[in-house]
């Protein structure tokens, strides 16, 4: 791995505050297909997504989710969405897809924050609105929300070794430390 590459990882920072300005076209193309090519369990590929530009819609789900005011900031909102009759690991699909994306908003100069909390009754509210008001079929899981847009906050790269934790790194066995 070259020192370029973990730049880009440490410089990979949640990003809650949008400039007005949107994100092209192309700049989506380039994050779905950044999506596209990440690991799926043997290849089944069960991820489809929405690109929510929308401002009522966005409205609706920062209300459901109670995060305002970037989702609605948020010149897009993808929703990854997944089929779980294709892929029994549609949920790991959808994280590795979800971190390519993240990666590729960073390289690209674009800020990002994924947004869910599986489970939680706020989750289910948004969920509702993402079948109801988009037309997610029923069938189809909703793995995540990723907002997307220009930044207008800056956050410096993290360090390196900054969130690595020691205590955290177990070898062949969970109380093998190597300190």
């Amino acid at each position: 791995m070259t020192t370029a590459d973990l730049t880009l990882f440490r410089s990979r920072r949640t990003i809650r505050r949008f400039a007005t300005q949107d994100v092209s076209e192309e700049e989506i193309e380039q994050l779905l297909e950044a999506a596209s090519v990440a690991p799926s369990r043997l290849d089944r590929r069960p991820l489809h997504y929405v690109v929510i530009r929308n401002a009522m819609i966005k409205a609706k789900i920062a209300e459901a989710l109670r995060v305002r005011p970037y989702i609605e900031e948020a010149s897009v909102v993808l929703a990854i969405c997944a089929d779980p009759v294709v892929s029994p690991t549609w949920e790991l699909d959808g994280s590795a897809a979800i971190e390519n994306i993240l990666l590729a908003a960073t390289a690209m100069g674009l800020g990002a924050a994924w947004v869910g909390s599986k489970g939680s009754q706020l989750w289910e509210q948004a969920l509702g609105i993402l079948h109801q008001v988009v037309s997610v079929p029923a069938g189809i899981a909703v793995v995540s929300l990723v907002c997307i847009g220009h930044p207008a906050e800056s956050k410096d790269p993290y360090e390196a070794g900054e969130k690595l934790d020691p205590r955290r790194i177990h070898y062949d066995h969970w109380d093998t430390l190597k300190l």
